[in-house]
């Protein structure tokens, strides 16, 4: 997305100077290095913290501010004392998840589900789930510091098995920013829609965004619950990934 700025006046005139002088090829050139040098002159952590507190992003769009992956922030949070409003509400909302699970053939992943999947390892599960999973290609990319992390943390290298990654082409960086959530969060609740699944996300402003234009969510417990109901997860292994999951800094 190309930003226009509008400059006259003295400053203007010190971008001329400073092209004439030889320091910049251009005044496109002196405007990106001052930008840069502003933003590099922020604790963004700080900045992500802030904006978050103030209700009026969600926490992923949070991640894309602070410059640091989730699991980072997801502890920088809780060293301020605010929660990152992640995970279920309620059983009701859970029961609702469940619910859309069911009926929908098709599984929209964000960053924040694929995050819980990794940690609980959940991805050797899907495919006895017969569902189709998938994730918009700007998850994917934002996925990429996350599976190298799990990666590295496991000794072997960690894929997303039985997930399908889809192009979306699609301008959604008003969307974006009318409700107050990431690029990838919005590709992910424009795939759901256009494809009549099921958005799987553990950001409460994002399932709240989702529902808003007409699009079914579910929290990742749901999906854990559903394995159970189905037999894909027997009682054992249901409780252990639920203890897991109560585990995670969410």
């Amino acid at each position: 997305m190309v930003t226009t700025i509008e400059i006259s006046g003295y400053i203007e005139d010190l971008l001329e100077a400073l092209v004439r002088a030889g320091l910049y090829s251009s005044k496109t050139e002196a405007i990106r290095e001052a930008v840069r040098r502003l933003v590099e002159s922020y604790d963004l952590k700080d900045l992500s913290l802030r904006a978050f507190k103030n209700g009026g992003i969600s926490f992923q769009l949070a991640v894309d501010i602070s410059g640091i992956s989730m699991d980072e922030l997801i502890w920088f949070f809780l060293s301020h004392d605010t929660p990152p409003q992640l995970g279920a509400d309620s059983d009701e909302e859970v029961n609702e998840g469940v619910k859309a699970l069911r009926d929908k053939g098709l599984v929209v992943l964000d960053l924040s589900s694929l995050y819980v999947m990794l940690e609980l390892n959940l991805f050797s599960y899907l495919p006895k789930l017969n569902k189709r999973f998938v994730v918009p290609d700007k998850v994917q990319e934002r996925a990429q510091a996350l599976l190298l992390r799990f990666s590295k943390m496991r000794g072997l290298i960690v894929v997303m098995d039985g997930v399908e990654v889809m192009r979306v082409n699609k301008s959604l960086a008003e969307f974006s920013r009318k409700n107050g959530i990431s690029l990838q969060e919005s590709h992910a609740i424009y795939l759901a829609k256009k494809m009549n699944g099921v958005l799987l996300s553990d950001d409460k402003r994002t399932r709240q965004v989702a529902k808003v234009h007409g699009v079914p969510a579910a929290p990742s417990v749901s999906l854990l619950v559903l394995g159970r109901d189905v037999g894909v997860l027997d009682e054992q292994t249901f409780k252990s990934l639920l203890g897991r999951l109560g585990s995670i800094p969410l």
